[in-house]
């Protein structure tokens, strides 16, 4: 397994746990520009066909997680000689293969960093959002790499830093998000719910060294675009 070192910290303040865990997505493969912005991790995993996808990137997972429909011949193959762990579930089932990984991982690791290309299906990216903010997520900090874009679940509090530009949209989740307060940001907001279908959070800016986000009641996703 390898260890990066990456641009974004990752807040686990309300965490006990200590370890970190890497989720490689399925799906088209990721650009390797996103090896440059990943934190350290203790643990890999693979979701179905995110293990060609982690091999892209010359990473090695640890386990393999998913019904395994759409892993390469080729990949199980390594997979099997490598005596890589494979957890498998049925076709039929009620839950992702990517909600299946997270909540694997947060049996022992405290933060989770997911990895997608941010192309194909439009069906499978909203997936992904609502894994992320699944209740049976809600003890880990979760946060993922879409594309070019960095994403973040914020339940509580949550300090956002400039990356390659000063954009931030901010939106509630599965949901109405309460008491939502901004500071350091173009347009701030004090105590205010924003509904869900609003646009309101949209293309929002850091004007000082770091914006800082809070929320009382609900779930809020924190959108960073355009990082390379």
């Amino acid at each position: 397994m390898i260890s990066i070192r990456g641009q974004v910290d990752i807040n686990m303040s309300h965490n006990t746990k200590k370890n970190s865990a890497l989720i490689i997505n399925g799906g088209p493969s990721p650009e390797k520009r996103v090896l440059d912005y990943l934190p350290k991790f203790d643990e890999v995993l693979a979701v179905d066909s995110g293990f060609d996808n982690a091999t892209s990137l010359g990473i090695v997972p640890d386990v393999v997680i998913g019904d395994l429909d759409s892993i390469s011949a080729g990949g199980l193959e390594t997979v099997e000689k490598k005596s890589i762990e494979i957890i498998s579930f049925p076709e039929n089932k009620d839950k992702s293969d990517l909600e299946l990984a997270i909540l694997h991982a947060s049996r022992t690791c405290g933060s989770v960093t997911i990895v997608d290309s941010g192309g194909g299906r439009v069906d499978h990216m909203w997936g992904v959002f609502s894994a992320m903010v699944s209740n049976a997520n809600s003890m880990i900090s979760c946060e993922a790499f879409v594309g070019s874009s960095y994403v973040k679940v914020v339940r509580d509090a949550h300090e956002v830093k400039p990356l390659a530009s000063n954009l931030v949209s901010i939106f509630p989740f599965g949901g109405i998000a309460e008491g939502v307060s901004l500071s350091g940001f173009r347009w701030n907001l004090n105590h205010e719910t924003l509904n869900p279908g609003s646009t309101r959070g949209l293309s929002n800016e850091i004007v000082d060294r770091s914006g800082n986000i809070s929320v009382q009641k609900g779930v809020l996703l924190v959108i960073q675009p355009d990082l390379y």
